[in-house]
């Protein structure tokens, strides 16, 4: 009986320790999870899927067809047109779905980034509660002393009242922080498809950490040339013309000049809308380069302001315990050392965000245009 209850005991114990992981699981979020489930969550996406699904069927489906018809070949009256049709169709299908899945990749990103951008927001408003929290509470620590020492005549009822302002601003802030970090977390878990009102014992930012150095913007011009999705469809585009040209030669069509000069016009559009997606990808990635420079000198200078402040608190400190300023000077610099730890935070969180926005663009783009 009693090797029994142990082993029910032990299978309690377990059972409790399973639902606990899965429940810490649950109440855990990181940028990538925020990112799958906003795109499992996407209607576009899905609804892109089906198109792309049914695309597929008949691509199937049609080579299934050309291969049985392939057999009757010698028993054609005109096997070059069952030849043409064999290449070409299945090669019009797979043009058709270059399309769909480039198009999905740059849907797939820009959902992507989106639920990055929101959940960088919600970072930013939960680091800015937790610093606001804690002046608060130094604040008011130090209103409380202030009120003691007024007491005996140490300070004056003026000093006083400025220790009680700079905690009520710094609450107040605290409040308005708060309330953003609410309404960014409001909007992402309606992203996600979740609860709006979900709450999360932990916001992980372990991944997101910003590169000390960006490479150049030739480097990413050249990778964003090779992948992007617009130029990648507009050659797949422009090869499938300049088969089904050499095709319709061979083929010595009845009005052979009006079909030569039909189908080169066709061909050279196509190019101009090659190079101009080329032209485009460009001046977007050298775009984007500006703001990833601007991201990065922004990042350096606030880390300089921060360094500064952390000086001006030890320095502040020192004099404030040799007599030589008072507590309210000592609360300024407080203020100033949060805020600064505050603004370099999100400068990294900008420059992360900045620096992922510029892989996406050297990857298939985010900016979905006609597809």
């Amino acid at each position: 009986m009693k090797k029994a209850l142990a082993s029910i005991l032990l299978v309690a114990l377990l059972l409790g320790s399973t639902v606990s992981a899965a429940q810490a699981s649950e109440d855990t979020l990181d940028i990538e999870k925020a990112a799958i489930e906003t795109i499992e969550n996407s209607q576009i996406l899905k609804t892109n899927n089906l198109r792309i699904e049914q695309m597929e069927k008949n691509y199937s489906s049609v080579k299934g067809q050309l291969n049985q018809m392939i057999g009757l070949l010698p028993y054609m009256p005109n096997p070059f047109e069952l030849v043409q049709s064999y290449v070409l169709t299945p090669k019009m299908y797979e043009d058709y779905l270059t399309q769909f899945y480039g198009g999905q990749a740059v849907l797939t990103n820009a959902v992507r980034l989106s639920a990055y951008s929101s959940y960088i927001e919600l970072l930013k408003g939960d680091y800015e509660v937790n610093a606001q929290n804690d002046l608060m509470n130094s604040l008011y620590e130090d209103y409380k002393k202030a009120r003691l020492q007024e007491e005996k005549g140490m300070v004056t009822a003026s000093q006083l009242r400025l220790a009680e302002i700079a905690y009520e601003q710094i609450r107040y802030h605290y409040l308005s922080a708060q309330n953003s970090k609410d309404s960014a977390l409001m909007a992402l878990n309606n992203m996600m498809g979740g609860d709006i009102s979900r709450k999360y014992s932990v916001l992980q930012d372990y991944n997101v950490t910003p590169a000390p150095q960006i490479r150049t913007l030739e480097e990413y011009t050249n990778q964003a040339l090779a992948n992007r999705a617009e130029i990648i469809s507009a050659q797949s585009a422009l090869d499938l013309l300049e088969e089904q040209y050499l095709y319709g030669l061979a083929s010595i069509p009845s009005d052979y000049e009006f079909y030569k000069q039909q189908q080169e016009y066709e061909i050279a559009n196509a190019r101009n809308t090659l190079d101009l997606a080329r032209i485009n990808v460009r001046q977007n990635i050298a775009e984007l380069y500006a703001g990833l420079e601007s991201s990065m000198k922004a990042l350096e200078a606030m880390q300089y302001l921060a360094e500064q402040a952390e000086k001006n608190i030890q320095t502040a400190q020192i004099r404030y315990d040799q007599s030589e300023i008072t507590f309210v000077e000592l609360n300024n610099a407080k203020i100033a050392k949060v805020q600064a730890e505050i603004d370099l935070k999100k400068a990294e969180l900008d420059a992360w965000l900045m620096q992922t926005t510029m892989n996406l663009a050297c990857d298939a783009g985010v900016q979905p245009t006609g597809y």
